[in-house]
């Protein structure tokens, strides 16, 4: 037989529940339309040694659950809703494997966790408008990360920090223009998420949380560092939204419907002492890839 052909079909016996069951399972009353004569011979094969095969079949998957749990520890918010769900975790993590269809993602846990992010978003157990808003900050949060594995920013906000510190950002204000810095991203929520975010590893996910719309800064201070969480005023959210894209003081104060240049500075101020606004080709990212293996896909 072909190896590359065995190999092929071996991958997908690991992927489909249906060929799964005819490899294991003698009454073999699944249909099998849509495999070649080549491949059926491979599935006799496997099925000629049905305890072997399932005992594969069962260790990649449990392999893939395994990942998924761990890969949460990218996501404490997530994981502490989910373990404090009273739901049984292996079986929810299970689930989840099986309706991504068993990927396999390797090393590549943000992707992972997005996706078990994504797949509890769906479930009814989390569609409490509170629940819904942890779920949301951390898919923004692995969007963040996914993307800064793509592309590392020239300059970290540790670094951007450090050069405020020597002086303000808003020394030739008229002739610069600002940004918002790539390692940052802002998602809104109609709770206040504080007590949460401050205790992400123990908090009670059933408390009564303030409803009330609040705005959260998310961002990465370095290339290893794990994510950090501001709250903004929501004049701070505006500016730092209008600032997805280069503009000058002049501008920013048009965008924010008129307001003083020297509040427009005092908000500037305030955001780049956290790292999250920089200005002229500090506002570029690194077109180098793979900058962070840990934080890729």
């Amino acid at each position: 037989m072909d190896a590359r052909l065995v190999w092929d079909t071996w991958r997908r016996v690991l992927k489909d529940d249906r060929l799964a069951n005819w490899v294991v399972n003698p009454t073999r009353t699944e249909d099998v339309h849509g495999c070649t004569a080549d491949e059926l011979a491979i599935l006799v094969d496997y099925a000629g040694t049905p305890a072997p095969t399932e005992s594969n079949i069962g260790m990649y998957r449990r392999g893939l659950v395994r990942n998924a749990l761990g890969a949460l520890d990218l996501v404490p918010l997530t994981r502490r809703l989910l373990h404090a769900s009273g739901l049984d975790i292996e079986a929810v993590a299970s689930e989840f494997v099986q309706s991504g269809g068993y990927a396999d993602n390797g090393p590549y846990f943000w992707r992972t966790a997005g996706c078990f992010v994504a797949y509890l978003a769906g479930r009814a157990e989390f569609f409490s408008p509170r629940h819904q808003d942890v779920l949301a900050i951390d898919a923004a949060g692995v969007a963040l990360a996914r993307r800064l594995g793509e592309a590392a920013p020239l300059k970290w906000p540790n670094t951007v920090v450090e050069a405020f510190s020597a002086g303000s950002p808003s020394r030739n204000s008229q002739s610069a223009r600002f940004a918002a810095h790539p390692a940052a991203t802002m998602i809104s929520s109609s709770h206040d998420l504080t007590p949460w975010i401050e205790n992400p590893f123990d908090f009670d996910a059933g408390q009564d949380l303030e409803a009330s719309s609040r705005h959260w800064l998310i961002y990465v201070p370095a290339a290893e560092a794990a994510h950090e969480y501001a709250e903004l005023s929501p004049r701070a959210a505006c500016l730092f939204d209008v600032l997805r894209v280069p503009k000058s003081l002049a501008e920013l104060s048009m965008a924010l419907n008129d307001v003083p240049q020297a509040d427009v500075l005092a908000l500037i101020d305030s955001l780049a002492g956290l790292g999250v606004i920089v200005s002229g080709s500090d506002a570029q990212p690194n077109p180098s890839r793979g900058a962070i293996a840990s934080r890729k896909a």
